[in-house]
């Protein structure tokens, strides 16, 4: 079977479109934690393309490594913490879905760092998920970008363009 030019042309497309779509590159642990607020926006998380992904590389193996030959982490890499992480998280969320503010809140985990994004509900006091997060043990980091109440979120979105995103 033989291809025209334009069919040609179009599965090169295609397949140079496929190689920049954002995925999880480093398959870092990333799921919805609550869904009350219809109409928040999913953050972009751990998304990225290919070219933002070789430029990470680096930063990550050493900042992963790093963790280790300073004593400060049991494991070879920080990012070997990062699925404990989130079944703790998991875990500790399924115990207090009462105490969780009402909200559509998102996890990600990155060596032993944790973001959460979403929306919460008008009224929630600012940096309590934060607080919550650190305490899940071997958490270094737990950074909060929520949007309270209505307004513009705080994160990059992961269906829209660059210039969308907030600065």
């Amino acid at each position: 079977m033989r291809l025209s030019r334009v069919a040609f042309a179009a599965l090169g497309c295609a397949s140079a479109f496929a190689a920049d779509a954002p995925k999880n590159w480093f398959g870092d642990p990333y799921f919805q934690l609550t869904r009350d607020i219809a109409a928040c926006p999913e953050p972009r998380g751990p998304y990225i393309t290919e070219a933002e992904a070789l430029r990470e590389s680096h930063h990550r193996a050493e900042r992963g490594t790093r963790c280790h030959l300073e004593g400060r982490c049991r494991h070879p890499s920080s990012f070997d913490y990062d699925r404990e992480i989130a079944d703790h998280i998991r875990q500790a969320a399924s115990g207090r879905r009462g105490a969780l503010p009402r909200s559509t809140l998102w996890i990600l985990v990155q060596g032993r760092r944790v973001w959460i994004y979403g929306c919460v509900a008008a009224g929630y006091r600012s940096a309590g998920l934060e607080k919550w997060l650190r305490s899940i043990p071997d958490v270094e980091v737990a950074t909060e970008e929520v949007r309270i109440g209505s307004g513009k979120v705080p994160y990059r979105t992961r269906f829209s363009s660059s210039a969308d995103t907030p600065s």
